[in-house]
């Protein structure tokens, strides 16, 4: 379940996903399409639920620019052996949509990820990505 909440440049989000049964949720098509799927985990673990919070913001003054914050907070999963997780990540985008540059797109991504429980630390995780449409 998702709800948006879109105001002027801003987009509020609120998401909910549960992994009903005894099995994590399938997905034999690629990527696991589920509301609370970011940037490192899933949360579609065994009788994991997962509730997400977002805001994206639109920035008027440069062209193309735009950045979000997200934090999803699981459950613990069915499994003794699995722990609790959340996600919390940070995404700036640029991608003008006129003049010379039209088609590039540069994005920063960070995550962090916290599990209660067991011999993991927090993992962090950076990505920049840089990519231009050519069309032909």
């Amino acid at each position: 379940m998702k709800v948006d909440l879109p105001v002027r440049n801003a987009l509020f989000t609120a998401g909910f996903t549960h992994a009903w049964g005894t099995a994590n949720l399938q997905n034999p098509w690629s990527g696991y399409p589920g509301y609370t799927s970011v940037q490192v985990q899933d949360f579609n673990r065994a009788g994991e639920s997962a509730f997400l919070l977002r805001a994206g913001y639109d920035f008027p003054w440069v062209d193309g620019l735009s950045a979000y914050g997200l934090a999803v907070f699981g459950t613990d999963p069915d499994s003794p052996t699995q722990f609790r997780q959340n996600e919390f990540d940070a995404n700036l985008q640029w991608g003008p949509k006129k003049g010379l540059l039209k088609g590039l797109s540069l994005r920063l991504r960070y995550a962090v990820v916290q599990q209660f429980g067991g011999d993991v630390h927090n993992l962090t995780d950076f990505r920049a990505i840089c990519n231009y449409v050519i069309k032909f």
